[in-house]
């Protein structure tokens, strides 16, 4: 694209014919010919950076008071100034990525918990049910063919266009997205209606920006009023689920409640998966899935609700689910009773203990800690649902940023009532005396087994731990497997 197509009244005359090979705003990522967009983030500064990405700019775009500045610095590349820097900067990638909301259906799925593993087996069963679909969730991007790690569990502004973009070219008819509250607080969804929105639930997490659970639901309820034209599927087992509902009115509810739509009854809980049925319109449907625990049971339902509310036959989507294996690192299962899972707030660390119990683990082992230079309210509450249910801990570190992991596990320690924990701060000298303790305590019963488990919860499908500024290679299941393989 002609950079006068963006900017037809420039004044940068023979620069106007210049092509533009793409937009980006970050200085890390920039390709050569691009137009880069300067704008102003807390920890960037355009002159440090600026020998480094000169050579590859096309055009710079930057605000009209910073003019005198940069006009002493950059020599060699035409600038465009502009009094709105955001504004100009949306304006662009929409012209550039040419995406209409007619292009492509996006679904997008919200909550504190659940998120991605609702949104993959949404888009598993739509694509086995012969509906290409893209999937942009917090463990990676499916894009057509190709698969993309995840930098946040919504991309930023750009880069979520250029996925939709090439989503879009890649034939798919429905794109799926896990939408953070962050997102959209941040405007990264800005311009895109989505053809549908999905409510899994709401507890504490993310306090650390938001500051208060009230604000904290109220990003999340913007998306749903924001696009409140358009049909939604909202947990009304949920409290918060419960006022989206009566705020709108194209929702369709999902849970055990009478008011719901799709009814959950007959749940059935076992150590490999679950069965239960759905009551909807009048019919009943019986669906069996190899995702365990309660949790799952209301994941699953939401992904079936919303295909079903794509006007595909609910028997043909309930005869899919059962072919859906598990999502990385949520209740994953890395040996026969060893589980590594993302719970890395109250309510999740909650859901994912007692799902080990509904499972019949009579005897569990939980490693966990808390990351540092986030929320420090949900430490205490962490330490005090571990101690309460699990019958041995080991509080560790998560990924402690720039706070001290010792003091971090200090604060975790005040929420145990009981002495059923020890501190090891290392991850994998914890993880490695968790496995220990559940191989020595195994306990063989006449012909019955007294079954044990341990849960490694935190960090999910994670390959990383961020220790001060370093971000260091760590993986739990790797960790885990590796163990198993020298104690065999």
């Amino acid at each position: 694209m002609k950079i006068r197509n963006i900017f037809p009244a420039s004044g940068l005359n023979l620069a106007e014919n210049l092509t533009i090979s793409g937009i980006s705003d970050d200085s890390r990522k920039i390709l050569k010919n691009e137009l880069f967009f300067i704008i102003p983030r807390k920890n960037f500064d355009i002159f440090s950076v600026l020998p480094k990405i000169e050579p590859k700019v096309a055009v710079f775009v930057a605000e009209s008071s910073a003019s005198s500045k940069l006009k002493k610095i950059i020599k060699t590349k035409p600038v465009v100034y502009v009094k709105n820097i955001q504004k100009e900067f949306v304006r662009a990638v929409d012209l550039f990525y040419e995406f209409k909301n007619n292009d492509l259906k996006v679904i997008g799925v919200t909550g504190t918990n659940g998120k991605t593993t609702t949104s993959t087996l949404i888009y598993y069963l739509l694509n086995k049910l012969g509906a290409k679909t893209s999937l942009v969730s917090t463990v990676d991007y499916h894009i057509g063919q190709k698969i993309y790690p995840a930098d946040n569990t919504t991309p930023g502004f750009l880069a979520l266009r250029k996925l939709l973009k090439e989503a879009k070219d890649s034939g798919s008819r429905f794109l799926v997205t896990e939408v953070s509250s962050h997102a959209i607080e941040q405007e990264r969804i800005k311009g895109i209606d989505f053809y549908r929105c999905l409510f899994t639930n709401l507890g504490r997490d993310h306090l650390d920006y938001h500051k208060t659970l009230k604000n904290y639901f109220k990003a999340k309820e913007k998306l749903f009023w924001d696009n409140r034209k358009s049909p939604s599927v909202i947990n009304v087992d949920d409290p918060y689920g419960m006022r989206l509902l009566r705020r709108l009115n194209q929702a369709l509810a999902y849970g055990t409640k009478e008011i719901s739509d799709f009814k959950i009854t007959n749940i059935s809980l076992n150590p490999f998966g679950s069965s239960f049925d759905l009551e909807y319109n009048k019919r009943l449907y019986t669906l069996k899935t190899r995702l365990c625990g309660r949790h799952n049971v209301f994941n699953t339902a939401a992904a079936f609700a919303l295909i079903v509310s794509l006007g595909f036959e609910p028997q043909e989507v309930a005869e899919q689910v059962e072919s859906f294996n598990s999502v990385e690192g949520r209740l994953e299962r890395v040996g026969d009773n060893i589980f590594v899972d993302y719970a890395h707030t109250p309510d999740a660390l909650e859901t994912v203990l007692l799902a080990l119990r509904d499972m019949g683990y009579h005897q569990i082992i939980c490693v966990f800690g808390c990351g540092g230079d986030r929320d420090k309210g949900k430490r205490k509450m962490m330490g005090q649902i571990a101690g309460q249910l699990a019958d041995s801990n080991i509080v560790t570190s998560d990924n402690p940023r720039s706070e001290e992991p010792k003091e971090i596990c200090s604060q975790i320690e005040k929420g145990f009532k009981t002495k059923n924990y020890k501190v090891i701060i290392d991850r994998k000298k914890a993880i490695e005396e968790a496995v220990r303790l559940l191989i020595e305590n195994k306990v063989i019963s006449g012909a019955k087994q007294e079954k044990n488990c341990l849960l490694v919860a935190g960090k999910g499908h994670e390959d990383y731990q961020i220790i001060g500024p370093r971000r260091v290679a760590f993986k739990d299941s790797e960790v885990i497997r590796k163990i198993l393989r020298t104690a065999n």
